[in-house]
């Protein structure tokens, strides 16, 4: 986790200022990207505190992202108060109204459960454009194997450990081959355009949902997956040019 911001450093005044002037979305993003450490530690706590067993961390941590939005788009700098004051109640309470109208329906959906649906729906292309031909039906299925064997490169942090962890035999090659992929992807990310980086990052690296990425970005769930989608294609151009890469895992 990176370290939370200074209230009063330098970057964070100026980018307040221009924000507060210009409403640019790009200074909102970074002002977003600055404050989510700080926002992921509140969600962290109500969830150490929690009675309420069929919400997951990734719920709260849903619930608090809104909260940090609704407080950057209404706090004032020029009055005085620190940002982290300001917001703390505003997205503990956002958590708390999260889970006051969790749904039936939505208890019986893990977090990531919900992530991995997304990521594959926002691969798959419109019905009327698949070719039902044998060959390019599993050139479709190729390239949506591609875009989720990406995912799992890009997965390879250790945020995210099974309820049981399985007992494997040592592979020591193999995982230093599967940092080395990581490492390279993550250069051709940096080369994406910024909104396409931008999902890619927060989907991949932070993981957070489409939905979440939504309410960051203030566009649609559909347009993050459209996002997503062209994000990987352009990854995967990129991968086929780049004799280093090797996805056949």
């Amino acid at each position: 986790m990176s370290p939370l911001p200074v209230a009063g450093s330098v970057s964070l005044i100026n980018d307040w200022n221009e924000f507060r002037s210009t409403g640019d979305a790009s200074v909102r993003g970074k002002l977003i990207d600055s404050y989510l450490p700080f926002a992921r530690m509140l969600a962290a706590k109500s969830f150490a505190r929690r009675t309420y067993p069929d919400l997951e961390f990734q719920d709260y941590l849903q619930y608090a992202i809104i909260g940090l939005v609704e407080s950057i788009d209404r706090f004032d700098p020029a009055g005085g108060a620190k940002f982290e004051t300001f917001s703390e109640f505003r997205i503990t309470g956002a958590i708390l109204n999260g889970i006051g109208s969790f749904s039936d329906k939505q208890r019986q959906v893990s977090a990531r459960k919900r992530i991995m649906t997304a990521r594959v729906e926002s691969l798959k292309s419109p019905k009327s454009s698949i070719d039902t031909s044998t060959d390019a039906l599993f050139g479709y299925l190729a390239e949506i194997a591609v875009g989720l064997a990406i995912g799992f490169a890009l997965e390879d942090s250790g945020m995210y450990q099974a309820e049981v962890e399985p007992s494997y035999t040592d592979n020591t090659y193999r995982s230093v081959e599967m940092s080395q992929l990581r490492k390279r992807i993550l250069l051709l990310i940096g080369t994406l355009p910024r909104i396409e980086r931008s999902v890619i990052n927060y989907h991949y690296l932070q993981h957070l949902a489409f939905v979440e990425i939504a309410v960051i970005l203030g566009v649609t769930k559909g347009r993050v997956s459209q996002i997503h989608r062209e994000a990987l294609k352009r990854l995967k151009t990129s991968i086929k040019s780049d004799g280093s890469v090797d996805l056949s895992f």
